[in-house]
């Protein structure tokens, strides 16, 4: 995953000269324009671009976080089953109280909440699929 996030930083980092040279050169005059009418390129503001951006990011992130937090979820769900089944005192005292905020989220904590819930999912299909292998192990 470490690779993966620098891989992910050098490229926004090599987009980011791209553009910053291809800027130096039109700002400079280096290069001819196309004087062309035939040819029109399509103009994209930054914001565009920036939006864009953000919402890949976003995604890549999200995907990155739920592939770490499955597995997570099942060397978690299959350390709690241990604790719970052999010292229910300790599982008591680790029990967690949920907690809501009422106030409208911002972009930011919209992307989070939506990885609170996708994370939720797959905490609840590992749970059950651990469990239906422990029913699976007991049969035999």
């Amino acid at each position: 995953m470490l690779i993966a996030i620098i891989i992910l930083l050098v490229a926004i980092i090599t987009a980011f000269g791209m553009l910053a040279f291809r800027a130096w050169e039109l700002r400079t005059e280096r290069i001819e324009m196309p004087v062309s009418e035939d040819h029109k390129v399509t103009e994209l503001s930054f914001r565009q671009i920036e939006r864009n951006m953000l919402y890949l990011t976003k995604h890549i992130v999200q995907w990155m976080v739920l592939f770490a937090v499955r597995h997570w979820f099942i060397t978690a769900t299959k350390t709690r089953k241990l604790i719970e089944d052999k010292w229910p005192k300790v599982h008591e005292f680790f029990q967690k109280k949920p907690s809501v905020n009422p106030s409208r989220p911002s972009f930011i904590k919209r992307a989070v909440v939506e990885s609170k819930i996708k994370i939720r999912r797959i905490k609840e299909r590992v749970k059950r699929e651990h469990e239906a292998k422990i029913a699976e192990k007991e049969e035999q």
